[in-house]
């Protein structure tokens, strides 16, 4: 199922994570909305963000790369 793909909470708040953010197992990295329901996608391991592979508020799809994380 497509959903979109949001770097913050809220408009007005940080991103939860930018690269070369360090971050541990449970935080969280991104939120997904799909039909008005918000999931937030959570860091599976320890590590750190490599690279931020979408764009925010974009379309995204199931087995999409959102955020790759390094492990540290």
């Amino acid at each position: 199922m497509v959903g979109t793909f949001y770097r913050r909470s809220k408009p007005e708040e940080p991103p939860f994570v930018e690269e070369g953010t360090v971050v541990k197992a449970g935080d969280p990295l991104c939120l997904i909305e799909v039909m008005k329901l918000y999931t937030t996608i959570e860091a599976p391991a320890d590590g750190r963000v490599v690279s931020i592979a979408a764009e925010d508020a974009a379309l995204v799809e199931f087995d999409q790369p959102l955020i790759v994380l390094e492990p540290i």
